[in-house]
């Protein structure tokens, strides 16, 4: 009797907790080191997009007042090649990062498996996410200067040149952003602000909102990664048979800049497969997110 009580002891499932809020600190730190060089690429980017325009392209648009499908074609080409040089790398790396970590707290006090970092899964995840971000920086692009060539500030240039030099200065920026450098322009031109000192003052603003979204794309896109890498974990170590009934928990970072968004998420538990009530299976809840999980299950 004894001796199948401690059998029953010795087998009974331990739960242990791989991540929690002690830990969230470890995104914000990989965010931190791998945000500056996934920036830099993606101000190449731009730089690739700006050089896809063609004379051809600037005089179809002047004539036509819209973005040929031609133009968004080759757009889609840079995209596709910018993603598959630089940003899968970046992937890889934030979804490695992550899934070794977890594995690594599963192996305290034993051993146990390696992460899986060319699983079907991952690459499979990767392909749908440059998908989808391949088809909103191109056809965003488009969108933004069809709605830049209906602006007022567009209306009435005859030149290519002018037209070229407006345009590739709103190349990167959101619909939004860019009619409201526009509107910034028709402002200081309504105040008298001679034409040298206006194109300064707009450049300025473009550029600030555009090194905002380049930082904005580059957190966004690593933090999906690295949480998608510790999801991914966690569904490795169940199918080798290393864990069972998992939990997880959204984790804010708690601090000044949480959105109300995020903060009403915190501390929300599910399991592994299930979304929360955001309807996400894991962050991020939005652009810019620094939320993370933390993640608890039983050891077999």
């Amino acid at each position: 009797m004894i001796y199948e009580l401690i059998e029953q002891k010795i087998r009974r499932p331990e739960r242990i907790i791989l991540t929690g809020r002690s830990h969230r600190g470890e995104l914000l730190s990989y965010l931190q080191n791998a945000e500056p060089a996934l920036v830099k690429k993606v101000n190449i980017l731009w730089k690739a997009i700006k050089k896809a325009v063609t004379d051809k392209d600037i005089e179809y648009i002047r004539q036509t007042g819209s973005v040929q499908q031609g133009l968004i074609d080759a757009w889609c080409i840079v995209v596709t090649e910018w993603a598959e040089a630089a940003l899968e790398p970046a992937w890889k790396r934030a979804i490695g990062s992550a899934g070794n970590s977890m594995f690594e707290a599963l192996r305290r006090p034993r051993k146990a498996a390696e992460f899986n970092s060319v699983h079907s899964n991952i690459l499979k995840w990767m392909a749908e996410r440059g998908g989808i971000l391949i088809r909103e920086l191109t056809e965003g692009q488009a969108k933004t200067i069809n709605a830049l060539l209906r602006h007022q500030v567009f209306q009435g240039i005859t030149s290519n040149y002018q037209l070229s030099r407006m345009l590739l200065s709103f190349i990167g920026l959101l619909q939004k952003e860019a009619i409201a450098v526009a509107n910034y322009r028709m402002e200081l031109i309504s105040q008298g602000v001679t034409l040298k000192k206006t194109d300064g003052l707009v450049e300025i603003y473009a550029r600030s909102l555009l090194k905002n979204r380049v930082k904005r794309i580059a957190r966004t896109e690593l933090c999906s990664a690295y949480n998608f890498g510790q999801w991914e974990s966690l569904r490795q170590m169940r199918e080798s048979g290393l864990v069972d009934e998992i939990e997880k928990e959204w984790l804010t970072a708690d601090d000044e800049r949480t959105c109300p968004v995020c903060a009403g998420l915190d501390g929300e538990k599910v399991g592994h497969d299930e979304q929360f009530s955001c309807g996400q299976m894991h962050p991020p809840a939005h652009v810019q997110c620094r939320c993370s999980l933390g993640y608890s299950a039983l050891r077999r």
